[in-house]
């Protein structure tokens, strides 16, 4: 079975909740209950912060959707408490100085191709989505970049022995 690439959009304050829970799990609400009933494990998701408009990090789901009426999250709607959940794995989270801006990435994605340019933003609104492999690779990518170290400008790569000998 293949696996489906969610995106899902935090408010800031549940987004710092579940930093604060070093992101372990991941709650959806009752309205999108029948779209989630797709997610499984190994699933690939990334955060967006609709507050920010930024991507800031992505992860893995590690177990089958269940139900947990425990308070975690603040609540969007009139007594939401996001029951439906999910463990995640494998989690990686940009610094808030390298959150990825939502107008650098947005033009890219298929996803967002058929709102006005401008207007981007809007098709990010609701809680979760199901996005392609390739939308999914350009934000990956770009947050793995982002979390990479960068070698410093006065630091020489040193070439092995073998590749001297060859010059």
């Amino acid at each position: 079975m293949s696996n489906t690439y969610w995106l899902v959009n935090f408010s800031l304050d549940n987004f710092n909740i579940s930093k604060k829970r070093s992101f372990d799990l991941l709650g959806f609400s009752k309205k999108d209950n029948k779209l989630t009933n797709k997610i499984n494990i190994n699933d690939h998701v990334l955060f967006y912060i609709s507050d920010l408009k930024c991507f800031v990090g992505s992860s893995i789901v590690n177990s089958k959707k269940f139900f947990d009426k425990k308070k975690i999250w603040e609540p969007q709607e009139d007594d939401v408490k996001l029951p439906y959940r999910v463990k995640l794995k494998s989690t990686k989270i940009l610094p808030e100085k390298k959150f990825m801006s939502g107008y650098d990435v947005a033009p890219s994605l298929g996803y967002i191709k058929r709102w006005a340019p401008e207007d981007w933003y809007l098709a990010l609104l609701a809680p979760v989505h199901i996005i392609s492999h390739n939308d999914y690779e350009i934000v990956s990518r770009d947050i793995d970049n982002l979390l990479s170290p960068k070698p410093k400008n006065n630091q020489s790569v040193k070439k092995s022995r073998r590749s001297k000998k060859k010059k």
